[in-house]
């Protein structure tokens, strides 16, 4: 397989597999299409149940919901809790972030809940974004953060809280 650098809007590079499948090739953009409509705000304020009407303010379900949306045409349900659900039930659920791929979306729980390998599904998600690749997630969760952002997650809270993550495109 050829590697093929994709350039986000800000020129960030990440890598994904071209492949000689028109169904793969078709999945491939389309995630390149949300990552950069996820972009694109990046900075944009966050705000806890922010008005799903507007892009002026996201909450980090809403901003998951937008960019699936206006990125790959893909409606995502409201909150996180039920984006968590819509992707165990598509069965590409994976309990190992080190595992995902760019553009699946990542679930985790709220600071200080202790979490085994047993009852990853049974947590209560407060908090989702998308996997970029490369140990980074686009997300936003505070307006003391500075809105939508990249973060690292290895030895972040975010490893920490990291339930589950998978793809809603197939």
């Amino acid at each position: 397989m050829q590697t093929k650098q994709l350039q986000t809007p800000n020129q960030s590079t990440y890598q994904m597999k071209a492949v000689n499948n028109p169904a793969a090739a078709q999945r491939s953009a389309a995630i390149q299409r949300v990552i950069n409509t996820g972009m694109k705000y990046r900075g944009t304020p966050y705000e806890f149940g922010s008005n799903r009407s507007t892009t002026r303010t996201f909450d980090c379900s809403d901003f998951v919901k937008h960019a699936y949306a206006e990125g790959a045409g893909i409606k995502l349900p409201a909150d996180s809790r039920q984006q968590g659900m819509y992707v165990r039930n598509k069965g590409t659920a994976n309990t190992n972030w080190r595992a995902l791929r760019a553009g699946d979306v990542m679930f985790f729980s709220s600071p200080g809940v202790k979490i085994t390998g047993t009852n990853r599904y049974r947590v209560r998600i407060t908090h989702d974004g998308i996997y970029l690749g490369d140990g980074r997630i686009l997300h936003t969760y505070s307006r003391e953060s500075g809105g939508v952002r990249i973060d690292s997650i290895a030895g972040s809270q975010w490893e920490r809280r990291f339930l589950f993550g998978g793809s809603v495109i197939r």
